[in-house]
């Protein structure tokens, strides 16, 4: 009796080791599962962000350089009577006049007087002012603050605060903002004249601005 109750505790111990051995086992693969999943989604991830990162880097620095260049190219070439297109401006620009005033215009066979306003190296004048003088459509919209510009097939839109106009429903950077004057918008010259289509250019001898079908 007392041999087979010493058997029975013998295997009873043994089958206790076994399960405890079994479950460190498997707690220890479970952690090394555990750790194997961890380390590869945060060292894995984070490589992977940080080489997409560097190559957006690498895109904004090129970007950038580009820009430098093309805005340095283009403020040696820009001047005020004539619409770059670009997102630039030079306003160290020199101007016929230097304070807001009456200048002589000139296109064709008509002539008149237009009041002009400098400012940052550009000239702005009244979109239905200048639609006048050559024979185009101006519509001025209050509430908005929108002229539109129309000669023939060519269109113009601007709004007053936005350095943006659309030429033809494209959407083209100007020089200088905008601004609401005199129930109307003032823009650059440079603007209005190159997209309806005519040149600007200034006679210091009739101390005109001439404005020239293109």
């Amino acid at each position: 009796m007392k041999n087979w109750k010493k058997g029975l505790t013998i295997l009873a111990a043994f089958f206790v080791v076994f399960s405890l051995g079994t479950t460190a086992i498997a707690d220890h693969d479970d952690n090394d599962d555990e750790e194997y999943e961890y380390y590869h989604k945060d060292h894995g991830e984070k490589k992977d962000e940080s080489y997409k990162y560097e190559e957006e880097d690498d895109d904004d620095e090129e970007w950038e350089g580009n820009q430098q260049q093309q805005i340095q190219v283009t403020q040696q070439a820009d001047y005020w009577n004539i619409w770059s297109r670009e997102p630039v401006n030079n306003p160290e620009n020199t101007l016929p006049i230097d304070s807001p005033s009456n200048v002589l215009v000139i296109a064709g066979n008509k002539k008149g007087n237009m009041y002009f306003i400098p400012r940052d190296g550009q000239l702005l004048v009244g979109g239905e002012t200048i639609a006048n003088v050559i024979n185009a459509d101006s519509t001025f919209y209050p509430t908005s603050k929108i002229c539109v510009l129309k000669k023939g097939e060519k269109e113009l839109i601007v709004k007053a605060g936005s350095n943006a106009a659309y030429e033809n429903q494209m959407k083209t950077p100007m020089p200088v903002p905008a601004a609401a004057y005199e129930n109307t918008v003032y823009l650059p010259i440079s603007v209005a004249a190159n997209a309806l289509g005519y040149r600007v250019t200034w006679d210091a001898a009739k101390k005109a601005i001439i404005l020239q079908a293109i």
